[in-house]
């Protein structure tokens, strides 16, 4: 089975974006080798829920990046040292502001066709193009990006510099030109360069893709579709409940399967563990629109200081967690420093009740807050998935309620949760969001924490704080060393400022049975199914 980052932390190559729930992990590294590989065999693989609509550029869903690779490649992918090789890319030059990539002209597409230089640069175009709503646009590739291509290459050049674009760009599933014209085509179905083909989806239940033994074109060292033990079928299933995945795994009914918390602790010595990695699993977004309590800074540095964030992260995680550092936390980690834990709001209830009397919301005789005849009453959307995030989502209404602030809760499952940040005007419905993204560096995240708001942008909270903005910018002036610095100070204004708020990140393993990695590198490796 080819795992290009499978089980990885679903961000490269597809933005990971949950209501704070866990992932997959990261690094790969399987069960030692020797066993003798299973000819044509099945391998089982338990999702933790259904990814959605199988088009990256229209899903920003987590889960999804555990799908989109058995039948997609990228241009290029990064290796443990967080260092670019070449996947559909054979050569690169990257500036801030520039990409050009020489690629390959061998790779064919599962519907017959050869993949061309055109069809990749087609790839930008669509999600570039503000017609085509892609919830990739100015994540991956800005607006206003320019980009061109020959017979052998594909150049873009942006406007805005940003010193780790090649990480979203390069890594960006590519989809063949039918599937750019029409995706409808691929909502249940795949058409990609990848060694696996879709033949069949149950949404809900499961998806199977079978092998394309044709496939030769991988990097160096890479799998073919003949390589021993490399498996005939894949078949998803959707296996929400924690516990059913680890007694499919314990009963070999499944091969491999992301398990967290008490169950992932039964696990251990008893099966093996395929990947490990960090997520950032727990964070609050405050809304900015005009007219909203939270667009007043001291109030959500109030709301903030209210709130015990380690109890939260404990809560979150089921114990398995740690406070969150910083907002890319996603393997290959780029940047490593720790912005949020020095620049968040301490909690301080005492200081949180002064902050809001100050700001005009005082309580009344029945302990409740007001201001202007206006009651403080939060509208708080947030995923229902798992009983950790809806028990999260009741402590912090707790400790709300504690200095007279009430909550309608918004809770809902992930398509209904992402359609109602979504909407046109929702800033404006919703007080506060719990939701957390994930990617490898902070540059892509910018879009949901600068910008427009939906429909034009993935701005959700309408988040707006000019020396934030300001400090970005500089940011993006800088390579290598000097850019992750540069980040850790904007990071840190927008911690102060409390215009998101990051509490918890978790570490995810992916356990198999069954199961051996062979492969070039540990974030290019193929699943090979042995006795």
């Amino acid at each position: 089975m080819k795992a290009y980052k499978m089980l990885g932390l679903a961000a490269v190559g597809a933005l990971a974006l949950s209501g704070c729930t866990g992932g997959g992990a990261g690094t790969g590294t399987g069960s030692a080798g020797g066993g003798e590989p299973v000819i044509d065999g099945t391998l089982n693989f338990g999702l933790t829920r259904d990814p959605g609509m199988l088009f990256t550029s229209l899903n920003p869903s987590a889960v999804l990046g555990s799908v989109t690779p058995w039948a997609y490649e990228s241009l290029v992918y990064f290796d443990t040292e967080g260092t670019a090789q070449g996947w559909l890319a054979t050569e690169w030059e990257e500036t801030p502001t520039s990409l050009h990539f020489e690629v390959r002209d061998d790779a064919v597409c599962s519907d017959g066709t050869k993949l061309t230089a055109e069809t990749i640069a087609n790839n930008f175009r669509w999600i570039a193009d503000p017609a085509n709503n892609s919830t990739a646009i100015n994540l991956v590739v800005p607006s206003d990006a320019k980009i061109e291509n020959d017979d052998k290459s594909v150049t873009i050049t942006t406007t805005e510099p940003d010193p780790f674009r090649i990480t979203a760009i390069g890594t960006m599933p590519i989809y063949c030109q039918a599937a750019l014209d029409d995706p409808k085509t691929i909502a249940t179905s795949t058409n990609g360069t990848g060694l696996y083909k879709m033949t069949d989806a149950v949404t809900g239940d499961h998806y199977t893709l079978e092998r394309r033994d044709d496939y030769t074109w991988g990097p160096k060292g890479a799998p073919t579709g003949a390589t021993p033990g490399v498996p005939k079928t894949v078949v998803i299933s959707i296996v929400e409940n924690e516990s059913t995945r680890a007694n499919l795994l314990l009963s070999k009914e499944l091969n491999l399967a992301t398990v967290s918390g008490p169950d992932a602790d039964r696990l251990e010595g008893q099966v093996d563990v395929y990947a490990t990695g960090k997520l950032l699993s727990g964070g609050i977004l405050y809304s900015q629109a005009e007219g909203k309590p939270t667009a007043d800074r001291d109030v959500r540095i109030a709301l903030t200081k209210a709130l015990n964030l380690d109890e939260l992260m404990q809560v979150s995680s089921a114990g398995k967690g740690e406070r969150a550092q910083r907002l890319a936390v996603a393997n290959p980690q780029v940047c490593q420093y720790d912005a949020a834990g020095p620049n968040l709001p301490k909690t301080d209830v005492a200081a949180a009740e002064k902050m809001l009397d100050k700001a005009g919301w005082k309580k009344g005789a029945d302990g409740k807050r007001t201001k202007d005849g206006q009651p403080l009453v939060l509208e708080f959307a947030w995923q229902s998935k798992g009983a950790e995030t809806a028990a999260t989502a009741e402590m912090m209404a707790d400790q709300w309620g504690a200095i007279g602030v009430g909550v309608n809760h918004h809770g809902a499952d992930y398509g209904a949760f992402i359609e109602e940040i979504s909407k046109p005007g929702a800033a404006s419905v919703i007080d506060t969001i719990m939701l957390s993204a994930n990617f490898p560096v902070p540059s892509a995240l910018m879009v949901y924490f600068t910008g427009e708001t939906p429909p034009k942008g993935n701005n959700f909270a309408a988040l707006n704080n000019p020396k934030f903005d300001e400090l970005v910018a500089e940011a993006n002036q800088h390579t290598g060393a000097e850019a992750c610095a540069a980040w850790e100070t904007a990071e840190a204004e927008m911690y102060q400022s409390a215009d998101y708020v990051p509490f918890a990140m978790t570490s995810g393993k992916s356990f198999s049975q069954g199961v051996e990695a062979s492969g070039i590198d540990e974030f290019y490796t193929a699943m090979i199914l042995v006795k």
